[in-house]
């Protein structure tokens, strides 16, 4: 790989990786005194405007070495004054550069004098503080506005490698760190820890140890912990680093490090668009990849050995167990023949897909092929006797929300149903698999209440069927001999929804009528702000949109929304948005047809809401939960209640878990934060109350 970096002493050096560059190459390079170092095996020159001009016009192409330079620890305790200020001179032209890259609105030469003083304070702070480190530590480099591989504006202070750690530096000219919505250095400090635990694939793969401290070179700035991270100062700053270095060793592959590429964990809107557009599975976590090596393997089992197989996949929210089905569908289908298809009867998470599909696609059929509607499926497969799918392989999303048989208005149900298709399957080609993506606690829709045991049922009455199942699930289904196959691989215990931070226990805890104590979702909480996933509650939606405004600016590609429970009311929404119309037919209600454009950026005008019929099994970085009236806290407990939950009781056997799951539902979509916005309602104001007692951040 041929690149180019900056030098402590503002060089350009360039590197062809061994590659002679042609004698037009060397006349530019030449004319612009850009030499070659016979001893290095570089070119090098001075790092100005000309130069600069000929390193991309020679190869546009060539990689920037994405940090402003490393410099030796006993070296800044050395330099003397022009020193540091030539290396302020370099940090500020290598963050102009990439300011004006990842942003065409920036005006060169636009890095403030506060921050020139920031690198020089923390030049000086290094230099006093580390004195008096052993000579050996003296010998490590620290890495200056490190770009973190695939992001915008996202560069740690300074960066100190070994061996088998990763150090985050972050310093700031103050006696204490700010930790509010207007400027977290915390939940920075602990952002930049996460980025590079979890997408940094260097780090990843050799399993680094990654540490982040918040410095404060204030000289009457005390040392502390605040949200779980160390906050240093003059008196323990030393310490800390020859306690890190203690044992270790100069890291051996910084030069791999620093060219690490990200590993890739989007939400699934992005995978779509990378198995689609670029040809790969995305990483999706060692957990998920095993879980889908395996589904693969026992699929390639049942067409070797001829077998009918059905695998029930389970996790926590956002666990990533569509991920999972989607990955399958595209491993057996991208040799151009559809042997797998994804079925569900979520209406709008089918729209937004195949709308993400359609948008890449360079087939048109690629989408209906991958993706279709349950109930298109059924027209086609259950009620026709003859009719076989051009797919062997069935995924079933949300398996635990299958109908019953009143709901399907059959004398079966739709797994019996699904197990029906996947017989016609096997007389025509002599293996069928169905794959069900089970989440617990997630039934919303009338007919769907009675979960596992209906594949129970469907199971018993298949008996050359083999199921694979996870211990939880398995120890629900009846015991069928050697087909029953436990299998823990295929339970999915992480959220990767919000880089590895699952709220679901906190969810759990907070809104769960029978089994959360204030003890437990405190405790709960306490442990999700020690992350960098932030939950505020408000009552003010201008409080929320002041908000949303900082985040256009700060992290301009993050996507928010309104989100709203099936059985939310009117007259409550209307307390915080006045003359709004939801519900069916409700013009300020995401509808059939337009979640696709909601879901990639229509959310972001705040002029309509999504129900949990729109949202299930999708995400987005910061949903804007707003409590419609149907879920209160009164007299310390959770009751269900409304207009719209009167009307619907006799449609549920239990409505009251159907709108507690609706929140467990809305809870668990955010991948970066959440606003919970309670309208200023009295029969609320217990509820609001409840939130901010448990220790929520206010908005």
């Amino acid at each position: 790989m041929r690149t180019y970096s900056i030098t402590a002493n503002n060089e350009i050096e360039i590197n062809f990786d061994g590659d002679i560059p042609n004698a037009a190459i060397r006349s530019k390079m030449k004319a612009a005194r850009i030499w070659w170092n016979p001893v290095r095996k570089i070119w090098h020159g001075p790092n100005n405007k000309e130069t600069r001009a000929v390193v991309k016009d020679i190869n546009e192409n060539l990689s920037i070495i994405d940090y402003a330079f490393k410099l030796k620890i006993k070296d800044i305790i050395q330099a003397d004054r022009t020193q540091l200020e030539t290396w302020v001179s370099i940090l500020r032209d290598y963050v102009n550069e990439v300011m004006t890259e990842e942003n065409a609105s920036h005006v060169n030469d636009t890095v403030s004098k506060s921050q020139e003083l920031a690198w020089m304070d923390c030049f000086e702070f290094v230099a006093e503080t580390l004195v008096d480190l052993p000579a050996k530590d003296k010998e490590y480099e620290l890495i200056f506005e490190y770009s973190l591989p695939g992001t915008v504006h996202e560069r740690p202070d300074v960066l100190l490698l070994t061996d088998t750690k990763v150090i985050s530096l972050e310093f700031k000219r103050k006696k204490a760190p700010q930790d509010d919505d207007d400027r977290n250095d915390v939940a920075q400090a602990i952002r930049y820890k996460e980025w590079l635990m979890n997408h940094h694939k260097v780090t990843i793969d050799k399993k680094l140890d990654v540490k982040s401290y918040l410095i404060c070179t204030n000289k009457d700035a005390k040392a502390g912990k605040l949200r779980d991270v160390d906050i240093l100062s003059t008196e323990n700053f030393c310490e800390v680093i020859e306690e890190e270095l203690n044992g270790e060793m100069l890291c051996s592959f910084s030069e791999e490090w620093l060219s690490s590429s990200k590993t890739e964990m989007p939400d699934m809107l992005k995978a779509i668009e990378i198995m689609y557009r670029e040809g790969k599975i995305p990483y999706i976590s060692d957990v998920n990849e095993k879980c889908l090596s395996k589904v693969l393997w026992y699929i390639n089992g049942a067409k070797k050995k001829k077998k009918k197989i059905l695998i029930l996949i389970n996790g926590v929210p956002g666990a990533g167990k569509t991920a999972v089905g989607q990955s399958v569908v595209y491993e057996e289908n991208k040799n151009g023949k559809a042997n797998a298809v994804y079925l569900s009867g979520n209406g709008p998470l089918v729209e937004v897909l195949q709308y993400q599909i359609d948008k890449i696609g360079n087939n048109k059929h690629m989408s209906e092929n991958a993706i279709q509607a349950m109930v298109n499926f059924k027209k086609a497969f259950f009620y026709k006797n003859t009719a076989v799918p051009e797919q062997s392989i069935l995924i079933f999303d949300e398996a635990q929300r299958a109908w019953d048989e009143n709901q399907l208005g059959k004398d079966y149900s739709e797994p019996e149903g699904l197990f029906r298709v996947g017989e016609k399957i096997y007389k025509h080609r002599e293996y069928a698999v169905i794959i069900g993506l089970y989440g617990n606690g997630q039934v919303i829709y009338k007919g769907e209440e009675e979960g596992i045991s209906l594949w129970d049922k469907a199971l018993k009455k298949h008996d050359d069927w083999y199921v694979i199942t996870s211990e939880e699930l398995a120890s629900q289904i009846s015991e069928i001999g050697k087909r029953k196959i436990v299998d823990n691989d295929m339970f999915l215990p992480v959220s990767l929804r919000a880089d590895f931070i699952d709220c679901s226990k906190w969810v759990e805890q907070a809104i769960s009528r029978c089994c959360g104590t204030v003890n437990n979702v405190n405790k709960e909480l306490d442990k999700l702000q020690k992350t960098s996933m932030r939950i505020y509650v408000t009552r003010d939606f201008d409080k929320v949109k002041e908000h949303v405004e900082r985040i256009d600016v700060n992290c301009s590609k993050w996507k928010y929304g309104i989100m709203i429970s099936n059985f939310a009311e009117w007259s409550v929404v209307r307390e915080v948005m006045p003359g709004w119309s939801i519900g069916y037919n409700g013009y300020n209600e995401v509808h059939n047809g337009e979640y696709g454009r909601w879901f990639t950026g229509e959310c972001k005008k705040l002029e309509k809401a999504c129900s949990v019929y729109g949202n299930q099994g999708l995400e987005i970085d910061c949903p804007i939960v707003l409590f419609g009236g149907d879920y209160i806290r009164q007299e310390d407990k959770w009751i269900a209640r409304g207009s719209k939950y009167a009307k619907q009781e006799k449609y549920y056997n239990d409505v009251d878990t159907i709108v507690e799951n609706n929140y467990r539902v809305l809870l668990t979509r955010a991948r970066r934060e959440m606003i919970i916005l309670i309208p200023k309602v009295k029969m609320l104001d217990e509820t609001y109350d409840y939130f901010v007692n448990m220790g929520m951040d206010k908005l």
